[in-house]
């Protein structure tokens, strides 16, 4: 979550800024990476019934951590669909290991304590999702204000902290101040996604690691678990 959430402001505001997408057609492309979704759900249900399911997790983690590596060689003249397909392959690889992560957690508790599961879950998602926005965000500013303040100091103030300040300001400047101003952003900003990608398939590496390393044979703890039996395969007691 922290790496789907955290990333996710970086994503529109390139497809609506440095793209120059509205914020209707913004909406409707970031739909596309769901795709890799559909696919790589079912697909990691799949696998977990074949495979270890610590290994499946790790697997995914490390398709998350491709994706992320790919977005970070995206540029100011990069086509759409290098963003998208990247986007893809993160998203698909990171709900691959949330699911089997989801239904590891739910089934290792008593039947009489999932909905405390369930609760210890959202809040863990909540808590992903507001440290990847202060994480990598905080990167991606660090990163913009540093290449705006370097290229670009006679920008206005607000240009140099936020793309969105840029935009806004450039709007006021002569033309050809806002002629240097904007493409200097732009390239600031990708510079800033480039480096929060990178942080984001840093942690994606380091998440697959953990995955092998602390769950290998998750599901044989389950099913020894509380509870005393394997809930999701039911066996007949003599």
């Amino acid at each position: 979550m922290a790496a789907t959430v955290g990333f996710a402001a970086f994503f529109s505001q390139c497809v609506q800024s440095v793209l120059g997408k509205s914020p209707l057609e913004a909406a409707m492309w970031s739909l596309v990476p769901s795709l890799g979704v559909m696919v790589a759900a079912p697909a990691a249900g799949a696998f977990a019934r074949r495979f270890d399911r610590g290994y499946v997790m790790g697997g995914g983690f490390l398709v998350s951590a491709a994706g992320f590596l790919s977005l970070t060689r995206i540029g100011t003249d990069s086509p759409l669909w290098v963003t998208l397909a990247g986007s893809a392959v993160y998203a698909g690889g990171l709900v691959s290991a949330m699911t089997l992560a989801n239904e590891l957690a739910l089934g290792a508790a008593p039947p009489e304590r999932a909905g405390s599961a369930a609760a210890v879950l959202e809040s863990g998602q909540e808590l992903g999702g507001a440290l990847g926005m202060a994480m990598l965000g905080s990167v991606g500013a660090a990163v913009y204000g540093r290449d705006m303040s370097a290229t670009a100091p006679g920008a206005p103030d607000a240009a140099r902290e936020t793309l969105s300040g840029a935009v806004a300001g450039a709007r006021q400047l002569p033309d050809q101040l806002r002629d240097a101003v904007l493409p200097t952003a732009f390239r600031a900003f990708t510079h800033s996604l480039n480096a929060a990608a990178a942080g984001a398939g840093a942690a994606m590496a380091g998440a697959a690691v953990l995955s092998v390393v602390l769950l290998r044979g998750a599901a044989s703890v389950t099913a020894d678990g509380p509870g005393g039996h394997d809930r999701a395969e039911e066996k007949p007691r003599s």
